[in-house]
């Protein structure tokens, strides 16, 4: 029992001693397991190290070489020395065409011809030219610029040669404007019953006249179509009476057109205010007449009122 006794008190004083040791002292015979593993792992962090270093670098070095903008400063740098080894001009170059130039080429003076002349002896005496000296000094007289002046006859100078002779010549008379007389009564278009009324216009003759059946009752001067418009051709029939309204086509406009007679969509027979040409193709297709002639035609035409028209 001592002995076993003994025996643990040493074992629980050598575990005391044990562990009041420093941790850092290591029994003899005992090796370091974590030794080896610390040492492989401080050679892996250097190279890894190394390799990211070197694929910084290779990017770093891609990238400059590959970059526009590294290509711009060395585009720059080479332009300016460029420059720098050329003088700097302030101006651009154009290339401008010049007119060329053609010298005229001379033409030779034409040759003048010379003119002798030659002295001729006379044959005869040379006759006598009396001068008459003026007695009477003319005057100026007033002219009133209202009256007529008129032609007194001269006296007659006996030449040798030729008489001369003024005389006075009446002034000649202006022919007068003289209506063309009524034509004689024709038959009217078919369809117009006996004594009713209807307007024949010609075309040809610029005139128009109005009918009560086949009797003439009053014949018109007009102006209708010009060639570039013509009036229609045919025989056609009042469809409206407007006593007084506008008229516009393709570059005119007429306003307030008295005694409008529509026949054939806008043909029509109207008084006219803006010429007086009457007798001559002046419209633009419609048959033109003055206005006492297109009152007295309003008012003795009615809607219906048949309008024969030819050449």
């Amino acid at each position: 029992m001592n002995n076993r006794l003994a025996k643990l008190q040493e074992s629980e004083s050598q575990k005391r001693m044990g562990e009041t040791a420093p941790q850092g002292r290591v029994r003899s015979g005992q090796g370091n397991p974590a030794k080896g593993p610390k040492k492989k792992r401080n050679l892996i962090l250097p190279i890894l190290l190394i390799v990211a270093g070197c694929a910084v670098f290779a990017f770093a070095a891609w990238s400059a070489v590959t970059s526009p903008v590294l290509a711009s400063i060395l585009n720059i740098a080479s332009l300016s020395q460029t420059e720098s080894s050329e003088p700097e001009q302030s101006f651009a170059q154009v290339y401008l065409p010049k007119p060329t130039y053609t010298p005229a080429i001379a033409q030779p003076a034409a040759a003048q011809p010379t003119v002798t002349f030659t002295t001729v002896p006379p044959t005869e005496a040379p006759t006598q030219v009396a001068v008459i000296q003026p007695t009477d000094i003319p005057t100026l007289q007033a002219v009133d610029p209202t009256t007529t002046p008129t032609l007194q006859p001269t006296a007659e100078v006996a030449t040798s040669e030729a008489v001369a002779q003024a005389e006075i010549v009446p002034d000649t008379p202006t022919p007068e404007y003289v209506a063309p007389t009524a034509v004689a009564n024709v038959p009217p278009p078919s369809g117009v019953g006996s004594g009713e009324r209807w307007f024949d216009v010609d075309l040809s003759d610029q005139r128009m006249y109005a009918y009560e059946g086949d009797t003439l009752v009053r014949t018109f001067i007009v102006s209708t179509g010009t060639w570039q418009t013509p009036t229609v051709t045919g025989k056609f029939k009042v469809w409206i009476k407007l006593r007084s309204a506008p008229m516009s086509g393709p570059g005119y406009y007429l306003p307030d057109v008295p005694y409008i007679m529509y026949f054939h969509g806008d043909y029509g027979i109207h008084g006219t205010y803006w010429h007086n040409n009457f007798g001559v193709p002046m419209s633009h297709g419609c048959v033109n007449l003055s206005i006492p002639d297109a009152e007295w035609a309003y008012n003795f035409a009615s809607v219906g009122t048949v309008v024969n028209v030819h050449d």
